[in-house]
């Protein structure tokens, strides 16, 4: 599977750009070396920004690994209520959200796994907001499969979300051993169909 590369920021042509630009090489940095050991220099290298434009745009370190989280949650899931109806079953609503989830960080794998990796590292009100913003997201996948398996109680729902979750967010660990013919929708639809009817169900049970 092939993946785009982020914008340089130096190419780019207004302030909102600039700031993706920006977020796009903080995270190509934090995945590479971990938050905790990339410098803002480091980061600088990487965005080919300024540092004056890095503060400008974000303040400090830890405001570009707030803004890395608080934008992609809120973009996954305008993406995803975008394609949401409210009359849409749940098990489509379910194939949606993981071809939302898997077309959305494909197109940005660093950031998956900066997401995944360094939700914990935010403290205060900066860490309360990342949160409740990944809270949100979960919980609208766990009320699709609530709706599914309206029988299932409250322990085998959340080991269900819980491994919905664990197969989307680890997408990054492996998605570079697809074949190049593999395009993001058709990983996503295998995805969903193996979690939907389970590995060992013929195609039709």
């Amino acid at each position: 599977m092939n993946r785009p590369h982020p914008t340089a920021a130096g190419s780019t042509g207004n302030g909102a750009n600039r700031a993706d630009a920006i977020l796009a090489g903080a995270a190509r940095a934090f995945a590479a070396r971990g938050y905790a050991a990339t410098s803002m220099r480091a980061v600088a290298q990487a965005t080919g920004a300024s540092l004056g434009s890095i503060y400008h745009h974000f303040g400090s370190k830890e405001g570009l690994l707030r803004a890395i989280m608080t934008t992609n949650f809120r973009r996954v899931r305008v993406a995803l209520e975008e394609r949401l109806t409210e009359a849409v079953d749940p098990r489509a609503a379910i194939e949606i959200f993981v071809e939302n989830h898997v077309g959305f960080f494909t197109r940005d794998l660093d950031a998956m796994k900066v997401m995944s990796h360094e939700l914990s590292t935010l403290h205060g009100h900066a860490g309360e907001e990342v949160r409740a913003l990944r809270d949100a997201y979960t919980e609208r996948a766990r009320g699709f499969l609530r709706r599914l398996r309206p029988d299932m109680g409250r322990d085998e729902l959340e080991v269900a979300t819980l491994c919905f979750f664990g197969m989307l967010n680890w997408t990054y660990r492996w998605v570079h051993a697809l074949p190049s013919t593999t395009s993001a929708q058709q990983l996503a639809q295998q995805m969903a169909r193996l979690f939907l009817e389970g590995f060992a169900a013929a195609p039709g049970d």
